[in-house]
């Protein structure tokens, strides 16, 4: 037998389904084109790597890297992994974590075996799946069924678990061929249920599926949180430890926040102040989450979990998503307003679909009529870089930005380990809106989908303080090349050295010395952070030398430590920025006064617009507030220092 002849009866083999099935009952598989080992030509593109993906080709498996796909060729996707593969015609399959599949091609078009996992095939309007004017069909085989996706423009999505399979057609029209030969046709809207016994169709619509219970625990992060228990209809204080909530039980904030977790998922719903809810219910089944609440007033912001088939039922629609995504559902005198910061979500209300990518909001009219529109990015923007600090009192969001184009994968998190993350997902542009903390640092960085890194920083948030005395000061030094130079008034101040992590490091050997002294440091000691805090008055007026030496857990250093220069200047200006007018809280006008003294050496803008400053270092200048609520945003930067944003916020002007 020709070695051509073998190689398309053993690609005939791969593409079938099960061999304990009996033949007479299944489905005969169309005739598989005979290929040209020699050729090799490829089938499609592999492209959009994320986490861990693997490729098995002719027998050896290895980690795959983006480039084509051969006859044959088999994927695998990590529990963080995810990839994309690009067919002829712009036909894209996605696929999600915990997935397999091959590829290969029949008299039909290109088939794809997936033995478990999510893959969502996207046919766009105006492509040509077959290309160079040919019609191609995507031919994706299961354990369960065969589905077959033609050239015109669709969107499906197959989900496939160890007993059964699911196809959900969100755009076009397919056809299936289930186990037992039955031919069924599925449009818009309708889902398909699949099992080795059973096909089923569900029109379009929305599905009633019967989800385990699941317990929800609420837990109040900041100022109170009242429950009002179903049974008594009384109001009490949510338990300081949080507790578990009964179907019915009602929620609400009083200047602070309130955490609703769904167990044994990755969703959390979070009650913004002065927002009231009820549970009505929460359930599981397999990948599928689903939390049901009456939204009575305020805002709800909403994280669904990656990786799942999460939604969100509220009376008046259902929200949901198969990626992840971070939303704020608020409701208004004119009804729902939905905004999607990361993640492309689904509002469906009754036969009504709406898809909402990220970066827009949807406006929902009582009539169930939705007006989409892009997010704006909010007028406070957080650039990449560590320690940049916002005082505020009352700002309700900042924007992290980065350069470049094209999906990003974002994470933000409360510790720099991401192991408290408050949002996730994946954004359509450089930047995402993200709740500002009252008090705390925010993580963040942003990955491409092949998980390259892109942007990264840290925001530390807290109240603006009425005097910024001496005592209190901080100065945070960078580990770097460039000299950093703090001045000082009264007495010398608190610093705090900063470096960069060491993989292999147990703790850090941080020593500081006199320049031209170095036999003996001024200052040493050993620490387990990237950061060594020194109180005010261990360092005096003069110029430092100071290195950092990673120890392994022994204590043997890793590799010599870089000498890093500091001065510490006696001056007699202002350590920090102090701005005198205009106070937080009072009336907006078309300009307002903006006026103060800045540190030596800094540098002042004011609504993103340079402001000079005198002799003495201080300003004085008229400013149009922006944004609303009106805001001023001071923002101050020094050599070899972060960036330093004050923001006064003002009183809307009537109408």
């Amino acid at each position: 037998m020709s070695p051509v002849r073998i190689l398309a009866l053993s690609l005939l083999l791969l593409l079938s389904g099960c061999s304990g099935c009996e033949r007479e009952e299944a489905p005969k598989p169309p005739p598989v084109v005979e290929v040209d080992a020699g050729a090799a030509v490829p089938i499609g593109r592999l492209e959009g790597l994320s986490g861990d993906v693997r490729l098995e080709r002719g027998g050896k498996v290895g980690p795959a890297v983006e480039g084509p796909l051969l006859a044959g060729d088999a994927v695998e996707t990590g529990e963080q992994g995810s990839a994309t593969v690009r067919f002829p015609g712009d036909r894209t399959v996605e696929v999600g974590s915990e997935g397999r599949f091959a590829v290969g091609s029949d008299a039909t078009g290109i088939v794809m075996k997936v033995e478990r996992g999510i893959v969502l095939s996207r046919v766009p309007a105006g492509g040509n799946a077959g290309g160079a004017g040919s019609k191609v069909t995507l031919n994706i085989l299961t354990p369960f069924g065969l589905t077959r996706v033609g050239p015109d423009p669709s969107e499906v999505k197959v989900a496939v678990a160890e007993d059964s399979a699911r196809v959900e057609v969100k755009l076009g029209a397919i056809e299936l061929v289930s186990k037992d030969g039955k031919t069924l046709r599925a449009a818009q809207g309708d889902a398909v249920d699949l099992t080795r016994e059973r096909a089923q169709v569900t029109p379009a619509g929305p599905r009633v599926v019967e989800l385990a219970p699941i317990a929800v625990t609420v837990r109040a992060t900041s100022g109170d949180a009242e429950v009002k228990s179903k049974d008594t209809g009384r109001w009490r204080k949510v338990r300081r430890e949080g507790e578990v909530l009964a179907f019915g039980d009602g929620v609400r904030t009083k200047g602070g926040e309130a955490v609703l977790q769904l167990k044994d998922s990755g969703s959390v719903l979070t009650l913004a102040p002065g927002a009231e809810a009820v549970l009505e219910g929460a359930g599981q089944q397999g990948t599928i989450d689903e939390a049901r609440v009456n939204l009575l007033q305020g805002l709800l912001a909403v994280q669904l979990a990656m990786g799942r088939e999460s939604r969100v039922v509220l009376p008046e629609m259902t929200v949901e998503s198969g990626s992840g995504a971070r939303l704020e559902i608020r409701r208004t005198d004119a009804g729902m307003q939905v905004a999607a910061h990361t993640g492309d979500v689904t509002l469906r209300r009754g036969e009504a679909r709406q898809e909402l990518r990220a970066g827009e909001r949807a406006t929902v009219a009582t009539d169930g009529t939705a007006k989409v529109e892009p997010l704006e990015e909010a007028v406070v923007a957080v650039g990449p870089g560590e320690g940049t600090e916002v005082f505020h009192r009352g700002l309700s969001e900042v924007a992290l930005t980065w350069e470049g184009e094209g999906d990003a994968v974002v994470e933000a998190a409360q510790d720099a380990a991401f192991k408290r993350p408050v949002l996730w997902g994946r954004v359509h542009r450089a930047s995402v809106n993200v709740s500002a903390l009252a008090k705390g640092t925010l993580y963040w960085r942003a990955r491409k989908e092949d998980g390259t890194q892109v942007a990264a920083g840290s925001v530390h948030f807290a109240p603006e303080s009425p005097t910024k005395s001496l005592a209190r000061a901080r100065n945070v030094v960078p580990e770097g090349p460039e000299k950093t130079t703090i001045f000082y008034q009264d007495k010398p101040p608190a610093v705090t050295l900063t470096y960069g992590a060491e993989p292999q490091a147990h703790t850090y050997r941080v020593a500081v010395y006199k320049a031209g002294s170095l036999a003996t440091p001024v200052v040493q000691r050993t620490v387990s952070e990237t950061r060594a805090a020194l109180e005010a008055g261990q360092l005096g007026e003069g110029n430092y030398l100071w290195s950092v030496t990673p120890l392994s857990q022994v204590g043997a250093a890793l590799k010599g430590g870089r000498m890093n220069k500091l001065e510490l200047v006696y001056d007699n200006s202002v350590m920090g920025l102090v701005v005198d007018s205009p106070r937080q809280g009072v009336p907006a006008a078309e300009k307002v006064r903006a006026s103060g003294v800045a540190p030596v050496n800094a540098r002042l803008s004011i609504n993103g617009r340079d402001v000079p400053l005198d002799a003495k270092h201080r300003f004085d200048t008229w400013v149009p507030p922006m944004g609303m609520p009106p805001l001023l945003v001071f923002k101050m930067t020094r050599p070899g220092a972060p960036a330093v944003l004050t923001v006064r916020t003002l009183k809307s002007r009537g109408p």
